[in-house]
């Protein structure tokens, strides 16, 4: 179980990060195509604050988590999608900044949907940073367990995806799992399991090709 105050600082620290990156942002990189199939830099910030935001089940439901989820449930989720941008793509770009770094829910599920959406933008505009180790090896730990699997997240089904793999990430010294290697920088694992074949000239290992024809059977989507 994650620190809750270490958590809540990982995740702040988080929407800082991307904030910033889409402060610097042309029209023309908001309207660039993110790693999320179909989905724009813009749409990718739209769903990643929208999901930030969600309330928890409690013992009272949030209304607006019920009725998103209700909706999603009903429409399947390419059209919950399409409604969602469309609901929320009126939003000024500093409106939707100023939302994506607003007081966000403690999980790991949400420090998962900052990071790596984050690198799904990141990726195709060629404006690459390096993660804390910090923030990096709890997402790897968590994506690596069957409770971060991402079945309702962003993981496409990460626990899936790296089950049989010993992963190696070279750069912050964490490894995890049993089995064929794969070694490589932390933030190129990380998006592999979580369905992003992108990055496989940045991994090697004798699990390489295996895991590359799993990834072929993902598409990159929220």
């Amino acid at each position: 179980m994650a620190d809750k105050t270490v958590l809540l600082g990982q995740i702040v620290a988080e929407q800082e990060d991307f904030a910033a990156l889409l402060r610097g942002l042309t029209d023309e990189q908001w309207a660039a195509s993110s790693l999320c199939e179909g989905w724009t830099v813009r749409d990718t910030a739209i769903h990643t604050a929208w999901h930030i935001h969600l309330k928890r089940i409690g013992p009272v439901p949030s209304f607006g988590y019920a009725r998103d989820v209700s909706q999603f449930l009903l429409l399947g989720g390419t059209k919950f999608d399409a409604r969602q941008r469309e609901r929320d793509g009126a939003r000024s770009n500093e409106d939707l900044i100023d939302w994506i770094a607003s007081p966000a829910e403690p999980t790991l599920t949400n420090l998962d949907e900052l990071m790596i959406h984050q690198q799904d933008a990141r990726r195709p505009l060629g404006l690459g940073r390096v993660i804390p180790a910090d923030r990096l090896a709890s997402l790897l730990s968590y994506c690596m367990s069957p409770i971060g699997d991402g079945g309702l997240g962003v993981g496409c089904g990460s626990y899936k995806l790296g089950r049989e793999f010993h992963l190696v990430a070279t750069d912050i010294g964490w490894s995890g799992g049993q089995g064929l290697e794969v070694r490589g920088p932390g933030e190129a694992i990380l998006m592999a399991i979580n369905g992003r074949s992108e990055a496989t000239d940045d991994r090697e290992g004798s699990g390489v090709e295996i895991l590359a024809s799993r990834l072929a059977a993902h598409a990159n989507r929220g």
